[in-house]
């Protein structure tokens, strides 16, 4: 037994954050049969919260939280012993293979205690980081329902069940409007002024503001922010930029944006009341939302009636629910004029598309596919993992079957990923040995990454949930892209960015459609060719990437929505 005395030092040293101290006296005075699970998981915490933790120490404290789930099973202990073990052996496998046995062992003990725990939001929480790692689609929506059920989930939580939706076929267009609405109730209002205590038409100019943490590192959206903001009337428009980015003197792709932007605002040591106090102080008439559920903790600012104009574009292709978010930009080929009701934005459709790239510093030009040289054909597909859905592995492993000597190439666009699990699930189909997967930190640099697509005769667009980034990225490098037509915003992406690309050809109507077409392709060198030829010669013309004409409709829509709202 444990003294009070002893207890009391303990809970002592712990609030005052003396966390070595409080591990040598544990280890001096209390035995491992005599250390509750409670005080296990307190030792892990401290293992991890220590200053100057070593990689020992966090190897540590995995085994503390295991003890405590161990000791605790079926106790608030034992939730708070596996969910520590699940989220600290997740942040460091990535860079470390020695924590993949307590991700296993985390598996193992959350589906042996998920009928206790299956309320706890702490649990379900982890469950689903877990089980997103393990790409385990099944389970993901399980815990998601599950959260959304659960009244006590924090918004980042409830939030990001919604943006893994997307992901799957599992819920309809309806479906996610209605959780979305739902969903929005939880976010706090924040205080703001009143905006007809602001005098915007003081200013010569009407100020556009965008918000997001991507202003940074070459994220794809500042391929497709940049030439908008470089292109933009500025004699009418006075643009800023509030980046919740780290602010980076060495970054390019930031400081690029900061010699475009009138203004460049660093906003991510400010709290969330404290951007909607400078963003009105800069008197923003049309506020851009290019986070929506990426950045849940501070979308939440977009809860609150901040500017006259508030609009969500670019970074999350759905409904957020919020009624203070007035207008979601779109085109007419991703939302379809009866879906409308299903979106608690107003829809502004755009004349070709929703977004332009910018392109890159080289030409696009024609490239002869590898497999003439290879005598093999190379299929490829650079998106994220979890896109990877298993209606997207059983075409592709279809494809593969029917293509002799032909081989996949997959390229994750996330720093989160599984390389043995994605493996793994073709293995059911008996085409592994026909995948090739590639680690994102194998090609350190940009370049090295737009080289890549120059192995690839043919890239597959993932469904339900489509690549826009790598499909621009694909197109450049004079790649083919397959897509499947979709059902909303999200699974129509890729069908949109192809519409406009004017090679119809690549649009699939079902599953079956694309899994012909796949075939057909990597046995017509012919046609294939044909399209190579029409990407290298019309795409760079393209509404994808001209961004000069793009604009221009972007401005249009911007002085309609002004002049309705009369500014």
């Amino acid at each position: 037994m444990i003294s009070d005395e002893l207890k009391s030092h303990i809970e002592q040293l712990f609030h005052k954050k003396k966390y070595e101290e409080l591990i040598k006296v544990t280890d001096k005075f209390i035995k491992y049969n005599e250390r509750p699970p409670g005080l296990a998981s307190l030792i892990g915490t401290c293992k991890i919260q220590k200053k100057n933790r070593t990689k020992e120490d966090i190897l540590s404290a995995v085994g503390y939280f295991e003890e405590a789930y161990l000791k605790g099973k079926n106790t608030i202990h034992g939730i708070s012993g596996i969910s520590n073990l699940i989220i600290v052996s997740l942040l460091n496998v990535y860079t470390h293979k020695e924590y993949l046995p307590f991700i296993l062992k985390a598996e193992k003990y959350y589906l042996e205690s998920e009928n206790y725990y299956e309320k706890s939001p702490e649990f379900l929480r982890a469950g689903k980081e877990l089980f997103t790692y393990q790409l385990n689609e099944e389970k993901i929506k399980d815990i998601s329902n599950k959260i959304l059920e659960t009244e006590q989930s924090s918004i980042v939580t409830r939030s990001s069940c919604l943006f893994i939706n997307n992901y799957f076929y599992n819920w309809s267009q309806k479906e996610h409007y209605d959780q979305a609405k739902k969903n929005s109730k939880y976010f706090s209002v924040l205080n703001v002024k009143a905006l007809n205590k602001i005098n915007y038409k003081e200013s010569a100019k009407i100020h556009i503001g965008f918000v997001s943490r991507d202003f940074r590192d070459n994220h794809s959206i500042t391929f497709f922010i940049k030439n908008t903001i470089k292109y933009i009337d500025k004699n009418r428009f006075r643009i800023f930029l509030f980046s919740f980015a780290k602010q980076n003197k060495n970054d390019q792709s930031q400081n690029e944006l900061r010699e475009l932007a009138d203004e460049f605002v660093d906003i991510e040591s400010l709290n969330n009341q404290e951007v909607v106090n400078l963003i009105q102080e800069k008197k923003i008439y049309i506020l851009f939302d290019i986070m929506g559920f990426t950045l849940t903790n501070r979308v939440e600012i977009f809860n609150s009636r901040i500017s006259p104009v508030q609009i969500s574009w670019l970074a999350y292709c759905n409904t957020l629910g919020f009624e203070t978010i007035d207008y979601l930009i779109a085109d007419k080929n991703v939302i379809l004029p009866d879906e409308e009701k299903y979106y608690s934005e107003k829809i502004i459709k755009l004349p070709d598309i929703w977004n332009s790239h910018s392109g890159f510093d080289f030409e696009t030009k024609y490239i002869e596919a590898p497999s003439i040289k290879n005598k093999h054909f190379t299929f490829g597909s650079f998106n994220n993992f979890l896109k990877i859905s298993e209606p997207v592995i059983k075409a592709w492993s279809k494809i593969l079957q029917q293509v002799p000597n032909s081989k996949l190439i997959l390229k994750s666009s996330s720093r989160k990923r599984n390389i043995e699990r994605i493996i793994f699930k073709f293995k059911k189909y008996g085409v592994e040995n026909k995948v090739k997967v590639f680690n994102r930190l194998d090609f350190p640099n940009y370049k090295e990454h737009l080289d890549l697509y120059r192995s690839i005769d043919l890239a597959l667009d993932t469904f339900p949930y489509n690549g826009v980034t790598t499909t621009f990225e694909a197109l450049w490098m004079n790649v083919p892209v397959l897509v499947l037509k979709g059902f909303n915003f999200n699974s129509r992406c890729g069908e949109s960015i192809i519409q406009n690309s004017k090679i119809d050809y690549l649009i699939s109507s079902d599953i079956d459609d694309y899994i012909k077409k796949a075939v057909f392709l990597a046995q017509d060198k012919d046609k294939l060719k044909s399209i190579k030829k029409e990407l290298s010669e019309k795409i760079s013309f393209s509404p994808l990437f001209n961004n000069k004409k793009f604009v221009k409709n972007f401005e249009q829509s911007m002085l309609d929505i002004i002049d309705r709202d009369k500014l």
